[in-house]
């Protein structure tokens, strides 16, 4: 990377995050250096531009977090120097080099910026370092059908239901909210070589024994959701259609609980919290 290169991100980042993203590529361009020392010098060039491409990502996000006082000036500026998150950051670093993906580039800078928040040893934090690894090994068709999963099982609206829905208008006002959530993933390609892969990834567990009921994922009390009735008929035998296919038969783990919420995020440019993950 030009000197200036880094430089230039870091000043157009200012505050903690500049100097958080400046001090990451003092270490980053150690680690690529390293890995890819017996590479061609054009492998060495285009990791690292993936490389910045994820470092312009992750600045962009801490600068939020600095901005919004998520963060303290003090915690950002000492974050590399803790060990766990360290190798957190390098985990991230070198799978961003090896992709040219940009959604890539983008939850792995989630991931890395959710630690930051975190403390080592927590839930979050172990889950975060073995989510690199697997997005690394995972195509994006494969990300796209964790965060599809994520928006079955886990995302749901907060508080849910809102003050003011009754069991009468819950249908039309979770009707609503569903769409938008899974509209993004109409045009999905579900493959079962992916749910295994997946497995493989320790991303989920497939149990044909198991079969999750669609209209229970939804349910709340006495609030209840009928998909049979969802108002766009294009978007619902699209879903039912994938869901029989095999997300009915799924349990999510931790690492693909934490890379859906991040896919499903991007997409709706939500920013889904992991309450009860220390």
């Amino acid at each position: 990377m030009e000197p200036m290169t880094i430089i230039a991100l870091s000043a157009a980042v200012g505050g903690a995050a500049g100097k958080f993203v400046e001090k990451a590529w003092d270490s980053g361009e150690k680690w690529i250096q390293t890995y890819f020392k017996d590479h061609k010098e054009v492998v060495q060039k285009k990791a690292t531009e993936n490389t910045m491409e994820f470092l312009n990502e992750l600045a962009q996000k801490v600068k939020q977090l600095e901005e919004s006082k998520q963060l303290s000036k003090e915690k950002i500026e000492s974050a590399q120097d803790h060990p766990d998150f360290s190798a957190l950051l390098q985990k991230a670093l070198l799978t961003s080099a090896q992709t040219e993906s940009k959604d890539k580039h983008i939850i792995l800078a989630r991931l890395v910026s959710e630690r930051l928040k975190s403390e080592p040893e927590s839930i979050l934090a172990l889950a975060s370092k073995m989510a690199c690894d697997a997005i690394s090994y995972a195509t994006v068709n494969q990300l796209m059908t964790l965060g599809l999963a994520v928006s079955f099982y886990a995302i749901r609206p907060n508080p849910y239901p809102p003050e003011g829905i009754n069991e009468t208008n819950f249908q039309d006002w979770f009707d609503n909210w569903l769409i938008a959530l899974l509209k993004p993933y109409q045009n999905i390609k579900f493959r079962q070589i992916d749910i295994i892969h997946l497995e493989s990834l320790s991303c989920l567990k497939a149990n044909s024994l198991i079969v999750h009921n669609l209209n229970e994922m939804f349910k709340k009390d006495n609030f209840s959701y009928d998909f049979e009735k969802m108002s766009d008929p294009l978007l619902r035998d699209s879903m039912k259609k994938i869901w029989i296919e095999g997300l009915q038969k799924i349990d999510l783990t931790t690492v693909g609980l934490i890379i859906g919420v991040s896919v499903t995020d991007l997409l709706t440019k939500s920013n889904t919290t992991f309450d009860g993950w220390d």
